[in-house]
């Protein structure tokens, strides 16, 4: 140990500017380090790491947008707080294995509280916990009407060590969305 500290310092409005123009990046495509949402530390209230657990390292919460489809026209993305209709569908990496999606039904029936609907809506950024993984929100920002994006959510920003059995997703592992914008704030011509 040489007594050398390296701090950095990150711009969350660097990776928010890449999102408004994903084109311009190699292959449509950038990534952020995301800091989980709740206690997803894997420690119990002393310190100590949690039984079963380990901890998890910066590198492993990355989420990773590309685009799939440009939009037409767009002078206006998603914003916080804006109302998005959105279609997606959810799928787990390692085995290609759907799980969610705003058309997908389970055991032929539709899910609870969507009324059969092929999209759904919510407000960006203030979704009710647990609706999406955390790493959702953040690849949404600046989307527009039209758009397609793909987001690559690692295990610690979506269900973790627990998964979520009852949709097929096992434990740690990686997830991706594909969302298309519909309309935001109920208007579905591009802004």
């Amino acid at each position: 140990d040489d007594g050398i500290i390296t701090l950095r310092f990150r711009d969350p409005s660097l990776f928010q500017n890449a999102l408004n123009d994903l084109s311009s990046y190699p292959g449509g495509e950038v990534t952020t380090t995301v800091a989980p949402a709740g206690d997803t530390t894997q420690r119990n209230a002393d310190g100590s790491v949690k039984r079963g657990e380990t901890v998890t390292a910066q590198d492993e919460q990355r989420v990773t947008v590309s685009q799939l489809v440009p939009p037409r026209m767009c002078n206006r993305g998603a914003q916080l707080d804006d109302l998005l209709e959105i279609s997606y569908v959810g799928t787990v990496v390692d085995t290609g294995d759907v799980f969610d999606g705003s058309a997908v039904r389970i055991n032929g029936q539709g899910i609870p509280g969507r009324g059969n609907d092929v999209t759904i809506f919510f407000v960006l950024k203030k979704q009710p916990f647990g609706q999406f993984p955390p790493g959702f929100d953040v690849g949404l920002e600046g989307i527009c009407v039209g758009e397609r994006r793909r987001l690559i959510i690692p295990p610690v920003l979506a269900y973790g060590s627990q998964g979520l059995p009852r949709r097929g997703v096992p434990p740690n592992a990686t997830i991706q969305y594909d969302v298309t914008l519909i309309s935001i704030n109920g208007l579905a011509t591009p802004q």
